[in-house]
């Protein structure tokens, strides 16, 4: 018989880049929890969070353990950080604006 895949609770070691935004407010309105919204369109539960709630709104390119549940719920214990600056918006030939996020 043949033995499915557990996928369950699944940890890699991964690198990140993306801006931290937050996820979570006390009574009083103040930033509790945060996540990492990824280039990729991913969202990560930072779960050391507490220690990264000043960046919030920066981009950073975030060092880790990674966990994927089966429902898609991501979570990143992040073990490095960088911030990040956005790149320069550049104009085309025909007066268009592009700007690059990555």
């Amino acid at each position: 018989m043949k033995k499915r895949k557990d996928f369950r609770d699944q940890e890699t070691r991964e690198t990140i880049a993306g801006v931290v935004t937050p996820c979570g407010w006390d009574e009083n309105g103040r930033i509790t929890a945060v996540m990492l919204s990824a280039l990729d369109d991913e969202e990560y539960l930072i779960e050391n969070g507490e220690k990264f709630i000043d960046l919030v709104h920066h981009n950073v390119r975030a060092s880790g353990v990674v966990k994927r549940d089966p429902k898609r719920f991501r979570t990143i214990t992040i073990k490095k950080i960088v911030l990040t600056e956005p790149p320069a918006p550049e104009e085309t030939e025909d007066g268009w604006i592009i700007e690059s996020r990555g």
